[in-house]
């Protein structure tokens, strides 16, 4: 790895407690039937990160739901570097690393793995090019998501991240072992025939192994490969319309459709999801228009948004082949959707998980109001066959029991190291 990360990585555990940890963890994986094995090209079951519990004495316990054991995992720590980002928001999660963001502390942004406690600082938001014009109003930076070519931890010089930030939703990477600083990528501004020129917002990104680039969905698909040489390459771009979406199984008032991007590795095919969220939603699971109580009460946000439905449709990266709208069954994978890298998965016997089915996190991306009973609590199992959606773990689907969730879970795919 090269000397820019050692210089970067958390030095407060010795090497003997990082392989003591190991140690358990790989016979807590031996124990709760996580596949173990070796194959970097191996997928594992999922966990989905829960809120860390913050004892009284003083240690963090980080806590994850295991979905092939069916159980939940903890992992302590008492140290002050993690202590100092406790309230920091999760903005992603790729090859068994989490990417945290602390607006709080300097607008604080790095990668962590859970499982060895390993940290790895990246660059601040203010390296950025024109910094303040990416910044809140009130100074603060805004990452949406953040993904990884590879694990850190394969001493891999070319492991890059690359992040949607800004209010407006831009793009920049970095090389984890050369960059001390955010280099932003794509046009700043695109052009909408009838309407005029618009900020260039990014819906989703994600990475695909098997070819090496970074897939990012606009108004364009585009990939991008952004290893080895200092020359920046798109690799290819495609424009997509609605019109290349004929099939949208699910129409109705105050209806927000987010686009994901969702990587198949073993199949070598990428989706598009159409995720088709409620934006607030009654009892009776109907839609609730909003009140507005007056100046000073203001809107009533009393109820909350819910995923209602999906919709796939495979995607020819680089022919010109229209998309094509997965029907029935999604053939056998499970897709997991939300901030982390997004995926789909063949499933066996041995992972005790449903295949045809959306497993997905909260990726709203609107700002929750302060003092919202809801937020972070869009957690579901959607059957894409049989087009109904149960809850997952212990989050209930009845709007009376919802209840915020902070900071929000996310799918984390355990390392094999």
């Amino acid at each position: 790895m090269g000397s820019l990360v050692k210089h970067r990585l958390a030095t407060g555990f010795s090497l003997l407690r990082r392989i003591s940890e190991l140690g358990k963890l790989g016979s807590r994986m031996m124990s709760t039937g996580v596949n173990s094995t070796t194959s970097s090209s191996r997928i594992m079951s999922p966990w989905l990160v829960l809120p860390p519990v913050l004892e009284e004495g003083g240690d963090t316990v980080y806590k994850f739901y295991n979905l092939s054991a069916d159980k939940e995992e903890s992992f302590h720590s008492n140290s002050e570097e993690e202590m100092a980002d406790y309230d920091a928001k999760l903005v992603g999660s790729s090859h068994g690393w989490l990417a945290l963001f602390n607006q709080r502390n300097n607008n604080h942004l790095f990668l962590y793995n859970p499982i060895t406690r390993r940290h790895i600082k990246l660059p601040p938001i203010e390296t950025l090019p024109d910094p303040w014009s990416n910044l809140t109003p009130s100074g603060r930076g805004s990452v949406s998501k953040l993904v990884l070519s590879s694990s850190p931890d394969d001493d891999d010089d070319e492991c890059i991240a690359l992040m949607i930030f800004g209010l407006e939703r831009r793009l920049a990477f970095c090389n984890l072992c050369r960059s001390t600083k955010w280099t932003p990528i794509g046009k700043l501004y695109q052009h909408i025939p009838g309407e005029g020129m618009f900020p260039r917002s990014y819906k989703d990104i994600v990475y695909s192994s098997t070819q090496k680039l970074f897939f990012c969905l606009s108004i364009d698909l585009e990939c991008w490969d952004l290893a080895g040489s200092v020359s920046l390459r798109i690799h290819s771009s495609r424009k997509f319309t609605y019109t290349d979406f004929p099939i949208q199984s699910i129409d109705a008032p105050l209806l927000n459709r987010y686009l994901k991007l969702v990587y198949a590795q073993e199949y070598n095919q990428l989706f598009i999801v159409f995720q088709y969220v409620m934006k607030r939603m009654g009892p009776n699971r109907s839609c609730v228009f909003p009140i507005y109580f007056g100046k000073c009460r203001g809107w009533d946000n009393s109820f909350p948004y819910r995923t209602i439905g999906f919709d796939a449709y495979k995607v020819d990266c680089f022919g010109v082949e229209k998309p094509q709208h997965v029907e029935g069954s999604l053939d056998g994978l499970a897709m997991f959707i939300g901030i982390n890298n997004s995926f789909a998965m063949s499933i066996t016997p041995e992972l005790k998980l449903t295949s045809n089915c959306i497993y997905y996190t909260d990726s709203n991306r609107n700002s929750v109001p302060p003092n919202s009973l809801y937020g972070g609590h869009d957690i579901g199992i959607y059957d894409y066959t049989n087009r109904t959606i149960s809850p997952c773990y212990y989050f209930p689907l009845d709007v009376e029991s919802i209840k915020r969730i902070m900071p929000a879970p996310m799918w984390f795919t355990p390392c094999h190291h």
